[in-house]
């Protein structure tokens, strides 16, 4: 009897240790993230990792892709409801909103029920989303490079006297917001560059555009945005695929506004934000909401420190040379 008591004993103690074992846990608070695109993209898994490698373990965070890169326009209020009944099943105690797509379709909800806010990746005026008016919002403005990049194009182009450079835009809401953000500062730019700047939707225009850049008298190309391109079928064509035949046929180098584009087999380099340091930004004003301070306490910030990022393969192949200062400061991608 007293060895049957023994083991009854024995068996409660391994299965309480077995129960601690599987215990839930516990977190400080719960974060969610609403991507206005997709994982897939690399602007996203770049600021993602960042509020990971800042939030997380010690907050549980989860995430919703809206998708809205890839899918039509008119499917875009449907992902942006099931993006609210996301964050309603979570109860979050705090919310990230990943650019301009998917503030414009959650602001309003979002302020209504008070739950804080940090945004990123934002290209159009705050204030045009009211955003200036809700206490419970805060964030971080995205703004292409334009000037420092047309300054680094001056210093390793070839010499000439006078510069044309072509701008592509996919035609996604992004893009609209950018490129008219970079039409404006054109007027104060340098005087002896000139900035075409195109949004072209169709995979035949980007092909055409590219292929009669020099004939065109475009000394260089700048690759900005070209995920939401679709084909004659109407179908998203694989943004990867469509900078690598980019990269092999255009007559003219290719450069990029953002570090996601930059690569061997990308676009040769530039003066881009990068993905994983806008996200730090935004992640760190979570944090100090979630140990306690105010949204309304936290100024809003414009993400302008960019890098020096390119390939050495890219530069070899169109005979370009950094000055010594640059090369320096550079990030080398492959």
């Amino acid at each position: 009897m007293g060895l049957i008591k023994s083991l009854i004993k024995r068996w409660r103690q391994v299965f309480s240790l077995t129960l601690i074992g599987f215990q839930p846990a516990v977190y400080a608070a719960k974060v969610v993230v609403i991507e206005s695109y997709h994982q897939g993209y690399m602007w996203d898994k770049q600021y993602y990792q960042a509020i990971l490698d800042t939030l997380a373990p010690e907050n549980e965070v989860t995430h919703f892709e809206m998708d809205t890169k890839r899918l039509p326009k008119n499917q875009h209020p449907k992902r942006a409801d099931l993006a609210w009944q996301f964050i309603q099943q979570q109860q979050p105690e705090l919310v990230i909103l990943a650019d301009d797509n998917a503030v414009n379709y959650l602001h309003r909800r979002l302020n209504a029920s008070q739950i804080p806010v940090v945004y990123l990746g934002i290209n159009m005026n705050p204030r045009e989303y009211h955003l200036n008016e809700y206490k419970n919002f805060t964030g971080v403005l995205e703004r292409p490079l334009l000037r420092r990049s047309l300054l680094l194009l001056q210093r390793i182009l070839p010499p000439t006297k006078h510069r044309k450079i072509l701008v592509l835009f996919d035609q996604s809401d992004t893009s609209k917001l950018a490129a008219e953000y970079i039409s404006k500062q054109q007027l104060s730019m340098l005087s002896d560059v000139e900035v075409e700047i195109l949004q072209l939707k169709q995979l035949d225009e980007w092909r055409k555009q590219v292929l009669q850049a020099k004939d065109n008298g475009f000394s260089a190309i700048v690759i900005a945005l070209y995920h939401a391109v679709r084909d004659d079928q109407d179908q998203s064509v694989n943004a990867e695929d469509l900078l690598k035949w980019i990269s092999t046929n255009t007559p003219v180098p290719n450069f990029g506004f953002w570090g996601f584009s930059i690569y061997n087999e990308g676009n040769v380099g530039g003066y881009v934000l990068d993905g994983y340091q806008h996200g730090k930004i935004a992640a760190k004003m979570a944090l100090r909401i979630l140990e306690g301070e105010k949204p309304e306490d936290i100024f809003p910030v414009t993400d302008d420190v960019g890098q020096f990022m390119f390939s050495r393969k890219g530069l070899k192949k169109w005979h370009l040379n950094l000055p010594t200062e640059i090369e320096k400061q550079t990030s080398w991608v492959e």
